[in-house]
């Protein structure tokens, strides 16, 4: 007979019992706000407000503030909300997620920066056709770490920025693709793959403030009248808008 042996396990790791298990679907009320965060949360992680501010605090120290953005979609889609998304992670303890979306913020950054730089080789814009002829593919369809190589070979980013995107990607690579990546560091790891991903969008942005109006980038300014989000006519090359409000 073959010996026994025991091990520790999570019964139901994916479950939320409050939910899922067979009683619940009588329960008189459905489950509260406690209940859900503590699913929210990863295992061992505290579920309390207390622990949930101070891991918000932990991860709000930008050296970058973003605080404004244009109200584009994809550009709230594709890079704020993921960001926004990305702290919530953290906040829960779902370190791998704020990671995995600072990640792809960064990847829709560097596709961003390419698409409103309108580069052009002998006068003539680098369309699709051309771009495949230099690069083997699109840049949209080259890997991360040959589009960053483009960008800086182009001046379209300087050494700072592309150190950003260096940490994310390598960060990101370790803990997403490499199963002996241990997680003793993950935290202090998250933190710093978001900052450098805040620093990127600060940086496509352009933003700036002086008397009181914000001043974007004036590439992405060309991209927003493109969208018909920003009107083309206005008091000057810089866009405007009146800090802390949304622009129109």
């Amino acid at each position: 007979m073959a010996e026994e042996k025991l091990f520790k396990a999570y019964i139901n790791p994916l479950a939320f019992h409050e939910v899922d298990e067979p009683w619940a679907s009588h329960m008189e009320r459905t489950p509260d706000h406690e209940a859900v965060l503590r699913f929210l949360c990863s295992p061992e992680v505290p579920s309390d407000l207390e622990n949930l501010i101070a891991r918000y605090r932990e991860i709000s120290v930008e050296s970058n503030r973003l605080f404004a953005a244009p109200a584009e979609q994809n550009i709230l889609e594709k890079l704020i909300w993921p960001l926004r998304n990305a702290k919530a992670s953290f906040m829960v303890g779902s370190y791998l997620g704020t990671i995995s979306l600072s990640g792809m913020v960064a990847e829709m950054s560097a596709i961003l920066i390419f698409e409103i730089s309108n580069l052009t080789i002998n006068e003539k814009p680098l369309d699709k056709k051309t771009q495949e002829s230099i690069f083997g593919r699109t840049f949209e369809n080259l890997g991360q770490d040959p589009r960053v190589k483009v960008l800086h070979a182009f001046n379209l980013i300087d050494d700072e920025i592309k150190s950003n995107f260096d940490t994310i990607r390598d960060r990101r690579r370790r803990y997403l693709h490499l199963f002996s990546q241990e997680h003793t560091q993950i935290a202090r790891d998250a933190i710093a793959v978001f900052d450098a991903a805040v620093k990127i969008v600060v940086r496509v942005i352009g933003q700036d403030v002086k008397e009181g109006v914000i001043m974007l980038n004036p590439d992405l300014i060309k991209y927003l009248e493109k969208k018909g989000v920003m009107e083309a006519e206005g008091p000057g090359p810089e866009a405007v808008a009146q800090a802390g409000e949304e622009s129109s």
